[in-house]
């Protein structure tokens, strides 16, 4: 693995950082995550490469986007700006406030802990318009979503791949070199550039990221079997490496290797699907469990 460092746009705002902590249970270690993927409906596959697939029913996934997977908890949002928790192992459900945006389209969110945690953080975020991006942060307790504007050009930053949470600050990273980070206590945005290589870096990023996870750990025939034109969106997540946070981003796969013209082309009539990275954890909760 290559160390990532950031370099911010000012310099002086945030101080160097040289050392990681874990975010996830030491139960949680030595695992893979598993790939969950809506067929139809509320039925879902669960897939892992040396295990193969099973089909569980998961009536609450029906008409949900996964907008992220921590620790074995999805949270999922349907249109209408109903959002949620669940763990789809033991159906566990935790209902948060009702989201500002009635519609869900480019939304990408990160947890700081799991939502049973007493200081839980929920951020998400998406772009308003060409210049700026919308952050909805809401706490453990609250009732209210807040919202914070942060000016970032889309030239500048593009899709959101990755989503986390570190020490007090969320990270979003694009699909090239751009960072944004957050700071939770200062309630403020901070643009960043990512670099590998020599040098003093002015912050090191708290966690690695993986690219292309999916092609190194997905049989495609194994998965889509004779569906050659899938096109599935999936979700990524946190993992753990040697004892260093390793963040899985989101990618878009298809079942069969087309050239990008054809990729334009036949996007509109493939069938497309769903999916998200998941460590299978079964938690229970009391009934009247609340935000």
């Amino acid at each position: 693995m290559v160390r990532s460092s950031l370099r911010a746009l000012n310099p002086n705002r945030h101080p160097p950082i040289h050392n990681r902590a874990s975010l996830l249970p030491l139960s949680l270690q030595t695992l893979q995550p598993w790939l969950l993927i809506q067929t139809e409906g509320s039925r879902f596959s669960l897939y892992k490469k040396s295990r193969g697939n099973f089909h569980p029913e998961i009536p609450e996934m029906d008409g949900a986007t996964c907008l992220a997977s921590l620790q074995g908890w999805l949270l999922l949002s349907k249109q209408g700006g109903s959002i949620f928790f669940l763990c789809p192992m033991s159906s566990a459900k935790i209902t948060l406030p009702q989201f500002p945006h009635p519609e869900f389209s480019d939304h990408v969110a990160a947890i700081s802990s799991s939502p049973t945690s007493p200081d839980c953080m929920v951020s998400v975020i998406n772009r308003s318009d060409s210049l700026n991006m919308d952050l909805h942060l809401l706490r453990r307790g609250e009732e209210n979503w807040t919202k914070h504007i942060i000016r970032f050009h889309i030239d500048n930053f593009k899709s959101i791949t990755c989503a986390t949470f570190y020490k007090g600050d969320f990270y979003y990273l694009d699909t090239g070199n751009a960072a944004l980070m957050f700071s939770v206590k200062k309630k403020s945005g901070t643009r960043c550039q990512i670099v590998d290589g020599e040098g003093e870096p002015e912050r090191y990023l708290p966690f690695f990221t993986t690219h292309d996870y999916f092609v190194r750990n997905v049989k495609k025939e194994q998965l889509f079997g004779s569906d050659k034109n899938v096109f599935i969106t999936i979700c990524g997540t946190l993992a753990e490496r040697d004892g260093w946070n390793e963040f899985i981003r989101s990618e878009d796969i298809r079942s069969s290797e087309k050239s990008e013209e054809e990729e334009r082309e036949e996007k509109e009539d493939c069938i497309k699907k769903r999916g998200v990275w998941i460590f299978p954890r079964f938690f229970q909760i009391p009934h009247d469990q609340r935000w």
